[in-house]
């Protein structure tokens, strides 16, 4: 008897504390309902009233390589290459006018470019460097606009977002308490911790899982799309809170088995696990505009991801895997929204008159990379998807 009562309380205790780690949420919640086994491919002339393309020229010492970050603003194209730990910027057609490169171990000089945001408020980049703890920030001149010393740095995350009055860094690898976010305030030349927030799984607690754009900024509201996770929140620094929620049919629905599962092994593991689970997963590219949410995601095979975009206005959304043009047969692009300028999203398509020099090294090659402004029309026929 004692023992069977010994048992009841052990149970009585796992129940509690796995209690506590469920978020409940009692917000109005917007459904966004996807089929991720929807692979049909979009021509650009159906879901577009308004395109146009801007080419990146390239010239030397002014070359991109990789792009790591990448911002649109009305007059200027901000583009990290990390790669190359620079920070460049185009004029809104395309042509080199600064390169901000400050590396080097002189005062004022960064030791590695992590991650770069930009900051439309006070019309400056910033860039994080993590090996010194600092996030260094420059105006649209490339001069010095000051730098931040991070306190708590060694939990401060690869990427990061701000507002008027927070920053917030996702931090995952070998978080103990397996918490998401954690929040900061500025004072005095430094960013000092404020809270933590948003549970995550074990299984990717070991991993350094880092995708572009989970983060975006939307009327100053920083929005987030979280990996292994059903919903996309507002963070502000005192509430995070959901405001979608994906809807799938339930045979893809994440579950217990992956909520509860162990960490995996290393990234191999992890997305083997991804696609034999047929879930959602790896979810990046996130753009909030007045009319639209956009994301990306993997389903299944890592090299079929899925485009989607949500309309605020029908409630449906249209999906497509790639990006086809009935004008132009050359045009087949997988690839992922990079940016946003009002209406229109911003991505990079096949340039099929770009010249390699073969008499150089690949290495010294200038990658030329075109881009493709388009605003998606408002009265197109988009998917009413219903979960099963």
């Amino acid at each position: 008897m004692k023992h069977f009562l010994l048992f009841l309380l052990f149970i009585l205790f796992i129940s509690c504390s796995q209690e506590k780690k469920k978020e409940e949420f009692n917000f109005p919640i917007t459904k966004i309902k996807i089929n991720p086994v929807d692979d049909q491919k979009a021509y650009i002339e159906d879901i577009a009233d308004s395109i146009y393309y801007v080419s990146l020229k390239a010239e030397k010492d002014f070359s991109i390589k990789h792009i790591s970050n990448f911002f649109v603003t009305d007059s200027l194209i901000i583009i990290a290459d990390r790669s190359q730990s620079t920070v460049f910027l185009f004029d809104k057609e395309g042509k080199p006018k600064i390169k901000i490169n400050h590396l080097g171990d002189q005062p004022g000089d960064y030791a590695n470019l992590t991650n770069i945001i930009y900051d439309e408020y006070q019309h400056r980049i910033e860039l994080l460097d993590l090996s010194l703890n600092k996030i260094f920030r420059y105006d649209l001149n490339g001069k010095s606009a000051g730098i931040l010393d991070i306190v708590g740095s060694r939990y401060f995350g690869l990427t990061f977002a701000k507002t008027k009055d927070m920053y917030v860094s996702e931090i995952l690898n070998n978080n103990k308490n397996l918490r998401r976010l954690r929040l900061y305030k500025e004072r005095d030349g430094m960013l000092t911790y404020h809270s933590q927030e948003l549970f995550f799984p074990p299984l990717i607690k070991e991993l350094d899982l880092g995708f572009s754009h989970q983060f975006d900024n939307y009327k100053d509201t920083v929005y987030y799309y979280p990996l292994l996770d059903n919903k996309i929140y507002t963070v502000n620094i005192d509430e995070v809170k959901p405001v979608f929620q994906i809807e799938v049919p339930s045979k893809n629905q994440i579950g217990f088995e992956i909520n509860s599962a162990k960490p995996a092994k290393d990234h191999f593991d992890y997305w083997k696990k991804m696609e034999s689970a047929e879930v959602m997963y790896d979810n990046n590219s996130l753009f909030v505009t007045d009319n639209w949410v956009s994301f990306r995601y993997n389903f299944k095979s890592k090299a079929d991801p899925r485009n989607a975009f949500f309309s605020k206005k029908t409630g449906k959304t249209l999906q497509f895997t790639e990006l086809c043009s009935k004008k132009d047969p050359m045009l087949h692009s997988r690839n992922k929204i990079s940016g946003k300028l009002g209406d229109y999203f911003v991505t990079i398509v096949p340039f099929k008159n770009e010249a390699i020099p073969q008499s150089k090294p690949a290495t010294d090659n200038h990658i030329v990379f075109k881009l493709m402004y388009f605003r998606l029309k408002e009265n197109q026929q988009l998917r009413n998807y219903e979960s099963e």
